[in-house]
């Protein structure tokens, strides 16, 4: 039984001819010894053409790259940003501090750098945070606690005897009340409304030491608007 790899038929009388063959023995017909090159050289060409073709174009980055610039969240308002830095600062100062002495002068400092930050109304509007607590009390006013930056949350009280002076719990009825129940905890938010003027730290902080204070901080807020 002869190969089928051994044997092919001739191009000009159709008569078979080993494969080897620079002639035809029958017609005398040469054969093109280049038509298999032709033939794989065609293939590599049109693989690279296809591969091209397939391969992301310019618009495909320009499109990824509108992508990523709208899931990147926006920039901080100013007045957000200079509180936030005011806050870290003397937190580290805080750490690095000898003695109580010094602690506590950095308090005093801090104090001047947050009211600075805040101006004398001390009302935000637009700030961005995460919603890091949402609940309610035994009469179903809520509690919330937005977390600004890695330890440092705006938030309200979380009962109603401490919150009589402040009225900072979120009243059923009210349209902050509505928005609120349209949220989860770890929702991205922003948030306006007013800082507790205070003494010790200009606004109302409600940690029990002062390492809390000035490392932690929990500020007290009245939440006039909240939204994803």
């Amino acid at each position: 039984m002869t190969s089928d790899r051994l044997w092919m038929d001739c191009k000009a009388c159709g008569k078979q001819i080993a494969v080897e063959a620079k002639s035809c023995p029958n017609c005398g017909a040469k054969r093109s010894r280049f038509r298999a090159l032709k033939w794989i050289g065609g293939g590599f060409i049109g693989l690279v053409i296809v591969s091209a073709a397939l391969a992301p174009g310019k618009s495909d980055r320009q499109a990824a790259s509108v992508v990523a610039a709208q899931s990147a969240p926006a920039p901080l308002p100013s007045k957000q940003t200079s509180f936030i830095s005011a806050i870290s600062d003397y937190s580290k100062r805080f750490n690095s501090a000898s003695n109580e002495l010094q602690q506590s002068s950095l308090r005093d400092q801090r104090r001047v750098a947050i009211l600075s930050a805040l101006g004398s109304q001390l009302q935000v509007d637009g700030w961005v945070g995460t919603l890091r607590k949402l609940e309610t009390n035994m009469d179903g006013k809520a509690v919330i606690t937005v977390r600004l930056a890695p330890d440092l949350d705006i938030l309200t009280w979380n009962n109603a005897v401490s919150d009589v002076l402040h009225s900072t719990m979120v009243e059923k009825g009210t349209p902050l009340y509505a928005a609120l129940m349209n949220m989860a905890v770890g929702d991205r938010v922003t948030v306006s409304g007013t800082f507790v003027r205070a003494e010790n730290d200009g606004i109302f902080e409600q940690s029990l030491t002062i390492k809390g204070a000035m490392t932690a901080p929990e500020f007290l807020f009245r939440f006039n608007t909240i939204s994803k």
